[in-house]
């Protein structure tokens, strides 16, 4: 890992996947990083793919949070068709699962003693965003059967 900042795309590895982003089908690219399961342990990768996806999931919904880099604005920009909400259930999961203690992403940011406080603080208010927006999507049957699994 090699942040500058403990903003979701002040990472050397958040960028990668950001390049890798703009190559991709974002449904099927978010699909996969949101897709956790058999993993026990979240490892760096993982993680780095679930706030990602969480970040652009949020933006898509109800806008960017503060910070986010140019290239993201330019990439929602172009992709403003994409349905974020879809994605919301499993990037609530996927952000309750890289702030839980089974997180490799977690584990290095508590060892982090200049920036670890405030990376949590913005993960975690990250993760209340998105189930805020779920919150507030009108429930029909579909969304009533994903609410009881979150």
């Amino acid at each position: 890992m090699a942040p500058w900042g403990y903003r979701t795309f002040e990472d050397e590895l958040a960028c990668d996947w950001l390049e890798d982003l703009f190559d991709s089908d974002p449904n099927a690219f978010f699909t996969h990083c949101l897709d956790l399961r058999g993993l026990d342990f979240l490892e760096q990768l993982a993680c780095v793919g679930v706030i990602c996806t969480s970040e652009l999931t949020h933006a898509l919904c109800r806008g960017p949070r503060e910070g986010l880099p140019d290239a993201v604005h330019v990439w929602l920009s172009d992709h403003s068709h994409v349905d974020g909400s879809r994605f919301l259930p499993g990037s609530i999961r996927g952000m309750r699962r890289v702030l839980g203690p089974k997180s490799e992403m977690r584990q290095r940011w508590e060892d982090n003693e200049s920036l670890g406080a405030k990376w949590l603080e913005h993960a975690a208010d990250l993760l209340v965003c998105l189930e805020s927006v779920w919150s507030s999507l009108p429930a029909n049957d579909s969304t009533s059967n994903r609410r009881r699994r979150l």
